[in-house]
């Protein structure tokens, strides 16, 4: 081996190591590589005979490219097929600001390349990255992303035509990015709300049955998720024949469905934080045990249940917070924020196998959005010839508005407003997916973000449960096995299965009625006195802001007196992060979305020193102080009640 490889192995493992392992036991290379030169006398890399770079000028090749980059922030992640001899590279390293990810699916290649040119230059800027593989680059990708961040893609024209799976890295990355900023998008702006909503009868909440209690109680029983796509009309005669051979979830949209059609599910699964309960407030809940989790909307505690039980989703501040106020132990549980995958989850929690999905359609098949019976059965989804694009009409607008605004005591004008820009915001977000028969079907973005957590979700478990997606019609999900519900119930369901005697079983089970609400009461007071202390703090900072807002409005530019407020606040903002934000957690969920918007002015505008960018720093640290000031008080004045509530 030589030092330039030694070397640039030993800057790979620092952020790739089984990498760099890989590449140091490799072997002899046996590839038709080799190193010539262009016509500008630059050296340019060959493989089986072709030239990788641009044969008159490999440097300006480079330069031409990142002068194309659209997305030029420290934040920005610039992902590179393939090496080359790393003029690419070396190019987005010295000329951008963000991170440079070269992906080359081609080990002996990356040798090759790696032995003859020294990155070390490179390395040492921390902004460079080399990854071989796509879960390498998904690993990557998540450790580097940022709030707000962009992510580029580029390539040499060899490589569009001669690399492996260029396409699928494409694709890949670019829905990849999406899912990814959804997700850390989604936790910094609902984060707070998921925890007010957490604490909405929070003592109540504490007094409910937990699902952890009951994990692998339904073993190798049959489940159906049921969800309200269009193919559950479809199937609804076939489910009734079914129902007593297989436990049924069902999201609770699709409860109305069931209702009107005689079905009664074992359990339904509610996670909205918005009330809902027009869609499971019906005669025969008092069948059905509920589930939800600790930030659903309450009014399911004013319905009459068989049972009711908790989840806590680990992907939320909320729900830790919830275990950790009662020092109960942290349990695995998903819901990627989808009620079906809530469902599905909660199905494989406790066991059931095979698992069915039907309803879960996750496209606009068939022109339907919802399936027929759904309180929104009056959406639709049609091919505009004249705009060649897909869209969302209602069939009777009134008959949806009222279906949609059933929960709310609002004006007929609000409603109309409401419904119209509800409209407008699922035409704006129409994608297309690939069907189950290699078609492209149209659905809502999100829609196609809940495809991939279900990917996700049987590429990790499919090994040991059969998955089978009943949704006919729908939305291509790889990893399940797309069969009729009819099939699938006379292949995989025995005839035999007593669906009674194991629900009584499980029903049976003992398990802890509650939390202890003697930790909860205590760890809640302590909470209550962090947050105080913390208040005392970013209340004096808080007028501070509004000093310093009025000398910038008032002097329009950057003084000795304006830098001594804004010191002030620094030193304000950076106490209340170290001593509390990062300790406890109840600071971080109150705080975080502003937290973040400054973190993100620090990160793109630490260089600057203009009174423009000094003055939206005062506006963000303005909007911290004020947000936690409002944010701290009215959360003491709701955890003081929730201790009397949870005394009685």
């Amino acid at each position: 081996m030589s030092d330039i490889f030694e070397s640039n192995c030993a800057c790979i493992a620092k952020h790739n190591n089984p990498l760099s392992d890989k590449l140091k036991s490799l072997g002899a290379i046996d590839k038709n590589i080799n190193i010539d030169t262009n016509l500008a006398d630059e050296y340019n890399l060959v493989i089986d005979g072709l030239p990788v770079h641009s044969l008159t000028g490999a440097v300006n090749e480079a330069k031409e490219i990142v002068r194309s980059i659209a997305h030029n922030d420290y934040g920005t992640l610039h992902v590179i097929y393939g090496i080359g001899l790393g003029y690419l590279a070396d190019e987005f390293v010295q000329s951008l600001k963000g991170k440079v990810i070269v992906y080359e699916p081609d080990l002996q290649v990356l040798a090759f390349v790696l032995s003859a040119v020294d990155f070390s230059e490179n390395f040492k800027t921390d902004r460079l990255f080399f990854v071989t593989n796509i879960s390498e680059l998904k690993k990557v990708l998540y450790e580097l992303y940022r709030y707000k961040a962009n992510a580029t893609f580029s390539y040499l024209d060899y490589y569009k035509t001669h690399g492996r799976d260029f396409n699928e890295i494409a694709e890949f990355l670019k829905r990849e990015i999406i899912l990814i900023d959804h997700n850390y998008n989604f936790q910094v702006n609902n984060t707070r709300s998921f925890f007010f909503s957490t604490l909405k009868r929070l003592a109540e909440k504490y007094k409910l049955k937990r699902l952890s209690d009951y994990k692998d109680t339904l073993k190798d029983v049959p489940a159906i998720i049921v969800s309200a796509g269009p193919s559950l009309s479809k199937n609804i005669d076939v489910l009734k024949q079914y129902t007593n051979k297989a436990v049924v979830f069902s999201a609770g949209t699709a409860l109305p469905t069931l209702y009107n059609n005689g079905i009664t599910p074992d359990f339904a699964n509610v996670i909205e934080r918005i009330n809902t309960s027009h869609h499971y407030r019906l005669p025969f809940s008092k069948d059905i045990s509920f589930i939800c989790e600790q930030f659903s909307e309450p009014s399911y505690l004013d319905i009459e249940f068989k049972e009711r039980f908790l989840t806590n989703s680990l992907e939320n501040d909320d729900a830790r917070w919830f275990l950790e106020k009662a020092e109960a132990p942290f349990v695995d549980f998903e819901t990627k924020g989808t009620v079906a995958y809530h469902a599905l989850y909660c199905a494989y929690y406790l066991g059931c196998n095979p698992i069915i999905l039907l309803g879960q359609d996750l496209a606009y098949s068939d022109g339907s959005c919802y399936s027929k019976g759904s309180k929104f059965e009056d959406l639709a989804c049609v091919f505009d010839s004249e705009s060649q694009k897909y869209k969302i009409e209602v069939k009777d607008f009134e008959k949806f508005k009222n279906a949609y605004c059933a929960s709310v005591d609002w004006s007929e004008d609000k409603k109309n407003k409401i419904v119209k820009s509800h409209l407008k915001h699922l035409n704006a977000n129409l994608v297309t997916v690939k069907g189950q028969n290699n078609n492209l079907l149209a659905t809502d973005s999100v829609y196609s973000l809940f495809i991939d957590y279900l990917q996700g979700f049987a590429s990790k478990h499919k090994e040991d449960i059969t998955l089978v997606n009943a949704s006919i019609g729908g939305a291509l999900i790889k990893g399940f096995e797309t069969m009729p519900l009819d099939e699938t119930m006379k292949k995989y369901v025995s005839q035999n299965f007593d669906k009674t005697s194991a629900l009584e079983k499980f029903y049976c089970i003992k398990n802890s009625a509650c939390f202890d609400i003697g930790k909860v009461k205590r760890n809640i007071t302590k909470d209550i006195d962090v947050i105080k202390k913390a208040l005392k703090i970013a209340q004096p900072a808080a007028e501070t802001a509004d000093r310093l807002l009025t000398v910038y409005q008032t002097e329009e530019k950057h003084t000795i007196k304006s830098q001594k407020l804004l010191d002030e606040l620094t030193e304000a903002y950076v106490k209340i992060v170290n001593e509390y934000m990062l300790k406890h957690r109840i600071i971080k969920m109150l705080t975080v979305k502003e937290y973040s918007d400054i973190a993100y002015l620090k990160r793109e505008k630490s260089q600057s020193q203009d009174y423009s960018s000094l003055n939206e720093l005062a506006h963000a640290y303005y909007s911290y102080f004020n947000s936690c000031v409002l944010n701290l008080n009215n959360t003491i004045t709701i955890l003081e009640q929730v201790i009397k509530e949870l005394e009685n």
